[in-house]
């Protein structure tokens, strides 16, 4: 009950929270975004305080009484310190390279103290369990890595940033939350295809790219489905096992990558789609993309690539949203 009675509370404050923030890109936290209660240790500590100001009062003590009320101020001053601690902090997130589904999400925050101000040791969270520690040096700009976890394909926004502090004495817990205005990237996710790939002709029709060209151009593993006349039987015959025999064609100039020439539903034609850019891209190839009414000339290179895996991550994404 008490875990559940966390999380309904946990939720609620977030909504109440979430509408005094606005997401930006470069965020100062102000007072009306900060935080403070007691940590388990400030609780700690303050309960053993009542007791040292009951004893003191019981007994009549006044340098036991002297202690209480010291311990007090102590405790007041460390909320005003960690106040302090995060009232002006300069967080900016950064560009974030895309990466594939399934794979860890990098969101780089440039964080820089006010001037003047006396900064501790700061913890930034991004996700609940991969929290990273960093000292925040107030003479210089100081970089860290948050990790989120990617699943599908698509924009991904971290819903929210956890900056938080122990400072000076961790009796108290100084928390804000930040919202970024950014968006990551992830692409899907390449899966191996075995249909072989496409090569496109003026007329719009397709032809097998394993289809004879002029140049050999060497064996690779076989594949299912492959036509017979590619197999390479002497190789099968010399125990070598089944390969296929390649053929350089000046056609593979004009390679398409096509959705409807992919057998599977949306998201495994669009991954098969994905590992066959990457492939031909290794190859040093030019080729292009058709996607339903979306078409990318052919083209090669790196920005050629992030253009067709950003297309094939979006895919009928934007026009949902």
């Amino acid at each position: 009950m008490r875990p559940d009675f966390s999380k309904r509370f946990d939720a609620l404050f977030w909504r109440w929270a979430k509408r005094r923030t606005t997401p930006q890109k470069t965020v100062t936290l102000q007072h009306r975004a900060i935080y403070v209660l007691p940590s388990k240790a400030g609780l700690g500590f303050f309960a053993a305080v009542i007791l040292l100001w009951l004893l003191g009062t019981n007994y009549e003590n006044n340098l036991v009484l002297a202690a209480s009320f010291f311990l007090v101020s102590l405790f007041i001053v460390a909320i005003i310190h960690g106040f302090r601690n995060l009232a002006g902090l300069q967080l900016t997130a950064l560009a974030s390279r895309p990466v594939f589904a399934g794979e860890t999400l990098e969101l780089p925050v440039l964080i820089k103290a006010r001037a003047g101000s006396s900064v501790g040791r700061v913890s930034l969270a991004a996700e609940v369990g991969q929290s990273i520690l960093t000292d925040i040096d107030k003479n210089a700009e100081t970089q860290v890595v948050l990790r989120l976890a990617s699943q599908n394909r698509g924009w991904h926004t971290p819903e929210r940033v956890l900056v938080q502090s122990y400072y000076p004495l961790g009796l108290l817990r100084t928390w804000s939350w930040v919202r970024f205005d950014v968006r990551l990237l992830v692409y899907p996710r390449p899966l191996t295809i075995v249909q072989p790939p496409l090569l496109g002709r003026n007329d719009g029709e397709h032809a097998p790219a394993l289809a004879r060209g002029d140049d050999f151009d060497g064996f690779k593993r076989y594949q299912p489905g492959a036509p017979l006349a590619h197999i390479a039987w002497k190789l099968y015959a010399r125990g070598a096992g089944l390969q296929l025999k390649q053929y350089v064609s000046s056609e593979l100039d004009n390679l398409w990558l096509d959705f409807r020439a992919v057998s599977g539903d949306r998201e495994a034609r669009l991954s098969g789609l994905c590992y066959l850019a990457l492939q031909w891209h290794q190859a040093g190839r030019t080729f292009g993309l058709r996607l339903l009414e979306q078409h990318i000339e052919p083209s090669s290179g790196q920005e050629h690539l992030h253009q067709v895996l950003r297309a094939l991550a979006l895919f009928e994404l934007e026009r949902a949203s």
